[in-house]
């Protein structure tokens, strides 16, 4: 194996360790206490930031080939998404990457992602000064950013008291204000540049993945006896980091927002959810498992199975309804 694919591989050790760290804990919590090992692992990942992520972004731009033959010159930036898709998986392989070329797309990609990164992270600071950096060098600026601040915010919110829509509008309103920044600054930086995103899609399914959701929302079921019925209310939620995109891009002639919602239920044959002219996701279920397992987290894709791992079909899905046209490919 290359360096590269051992890092990976140690870095999937280490997040099916995480997991199991889950499993445990929340087995062990009681009723009556909150055990808040979402926001552990996420601090424990925010452990690992590059010391200056200034720095290493340069790093990275300065192994940067000169463009060829009019490639579009694409960068990543975010969390743990973007690292697991695009900046090179258990397998050695950068599932984006993959996909363009699969369709002789003409295009050069580098990923600045860092895992467990937050929208807050990205709009001030070093992060900010890197991402403003990079956008110079870039066509178009993929960001994939908000999950974490779901992770992290949403668990503290429920012991407040409020009602998982009051928890969810928090998030959305305070999304719209960090991810404007973001996308504001990539324009400032470079203003020929398109900002392209999306809300995820729905994930979860994964053997044990529920601790997760019930831990994010559990106001969806101490309301509703029903898993249907909670996993609808969690999943309303959820929709709220695709509808910031949709505000963002609202009002902003330079970002794009796509959506990749119900890829991978319609890939398991859900006849409830649609990709088509009217694309939504079957509200009361998951991410299928197989597509997002327990081994990634229960919110990443999996990247096991080819093309028809959980990776490589978010990405297709991307590809169709985006890069086809962008990269006309």
């Amino acid at each position: 194996l290359s360096s590269v694919q051992c890092r990976c591989c140690l870095d999937k050790i280490l997040v099916m360790k995480e997991l199991h760290m889950i499993l445990v804990l929340a087995l062990m919590a009681t009723a009556t206490e909150t055990s808040k090992t979402i926001q552990g692992i996420i601090k424990a990942k925010r452990a690992k930031f590059p010391e200056s992520p200034l720095n290493a972004t340069q790093q990275v731009l300065a192994s940067i080939p000169k463009a060829q033959d009019g490639a579009k010159r694409i960068l990543i930036v975010g969390d743990s998404w973007g690292t697991v898709v695009s900046g090179g998986s258990a397998l050695g392989i950068s599932f984006f990457d993959q996909t363009l070329k699969e369709h002789d797309c003409n295009f050069h990609a580098t990923s600045i992602a860092i895992p467990g990164t937050m929208a807050t992270d990205w709009d001030s600071g070093q992060m900010r000064e890197a991402l403003m950096l990079a956008a110079t060098l870039h066509d178009v600026v993929w960001i994939i950013l908000m999950g974490n601040d779901a992770l992290d915010q949403m668990p503290d919110c429920a012991d407040t008291g409020k009602s998982a829509s009051a928890c969810g509008e928090k998030l959305y309103k305070q999304m719209l204000v960090h991810m404007g920044s973001i996308v504001d600054s990539v324009h400032a930086a470079n203003p020929t540049a398109r900002v392209v995103g999306f809300g995820y899609d729905t994930m979860f399914g994964g053997l044990g993945c529920s601790l997760i959701t019930h831990e994010l929302f559990p106001q969806c079921w101490k309301l509703f006896h029903s898993e249907a019925d909670g996993n609808r209310c969690f999943n309303e939620q959820f929709l709220r980091i695709q509808n910031v995109w949709e505000t963002v891009a609202a009002n902003r002639s330079w970002v794009d927002a796509t959506s990749i919602l119900g890829a991978t239920q319609v890939a398991a044959g859900d006849s409830k959810a649609s990709t088509g002219a009217d694309r939504h996701i079957d509200m009361e279920k998951m991410g299928p498992g197989k597509y997002w397992p327990d081994y990634e987290g229960c919110f990443h894709p999996g990247v096991f199975g080819g093309n028809q791992s959980g990776a490589s079909i978010v990405m297709e899905e991307f590809y169709r309804v985006y890069w086809s046209g962008v990269l006309g490919c």
